[in-house]
């Protein structure tokens, strides 16, 4: 795009790694499938020059592997008030806007960022929120992705600081890491040993509270300036699932381009 750098905000869907829930894809190279379209034509490979568009790849994932976008139909069946709605549902004036990214690195895993974190993240960069930018969470964790037990690396938003935001009007944010909220293990775990309860996904569904959108699995944002950039994170439109794969970029203006 001319007079503005494009900066890659999403990682990539891998085969395997170290995950929870891993994805499993399968790749045919062009001669593989050169043989598999000529048997199915009743011809030779060789009548079709030796090979074929090696389209084939046979994945098994689900729609919250990798850079993906969580619809309020994730956290539960109602959010604002009224139904939540699906990933295929939610408005595309949402998945583009001004975009903000907050430095709260430098916490242990589990450990939570608060109301107050915020503030003074916003504080730092001497920047007030308006409705609908789009607030990005640097952790740190996105250096992880794919090594094992990345899923329980990340601190987590806490259901103060998701409120706070949902109330500036924000319907769309993101993180470095997996998960929006502490690491679910961890959540479990303390549920099963009592030391905390109402706790599980509170960040989530705090977040389907005012109806937001969460963008998980982002990378890069130390690239861009804390403002000044705009962000574009459309989902896969996959009906009536809870989430989507996202290529989400920034659009950063360049120095020598005139306002």
């Amino acid at each position: 795009m001319r007079g503005y750098r494009i900066v890659d905000l999403s990682l990539p869907i891998l085969d395997g790694g170290g995950f929870n829930m891993p994805a499993r894809m399968t790749y045919l190279d062009h001669r593989s499938r050169a043989r598999l379209v000529a048997e199915r034509a009743g011809l030779r490979p060789e009548d079709l020059g030796g090979r074929a568009n090696a389209i084939e790849e046979f994945s098994f994932l689900n729609c919250h592997t990798g850079t993906h976008m969580d619809a309020p139909w994730h956290y539960g069946d109602t959010a604002a008030g009224g139904p939540a709605p699906t990933i295929d549902e939610i408005p595309l004036e949402w998945c583009v806007g001004d975009g903000v990214w907050l430095d709260l690195g430098g916490r242990q895993p589990g450990d939570s960022i608060g109301e107050a974190d915020v503030h003074r993240a916003l504080e730092q960069i001497g920047y007030a929120l308006k409705p609908r930018d789009i607030v990005l969470i640097r952790t740190g964790t996105a250096a992880h992705y794919g090594e094992p037990g990345c899923d329980h690396m990340n601190p987590g938003m806490t259901p103060g600081a998701t409120a706070w935001l949902g109330r500036q009007g924000i319907r769309v944010v993101g993180i470095d890491a997996g998960i929006w909220d502490r690491p679910t293990e961890m959540q479990l775990a303390d549920l099963r040993e009592g030391r905390s309860r109402d706790t599980y996904m509170q960040g989530h569904r705090t977040a389907g509270e005012y109806g937001m959108c969460i963008l998980e699995w982002l990378t890069n944002l130390e690239q861009l300036p804390h403002m000044g950039f705009l962000v574009c994170a459309f989902p896969v439109k996959v009906h009536r699932a809870g989430g989507a794969w996202v290529r989400a970029v920034a659009l950063v203006k360049n120095a020598d381009v005139a306002p």
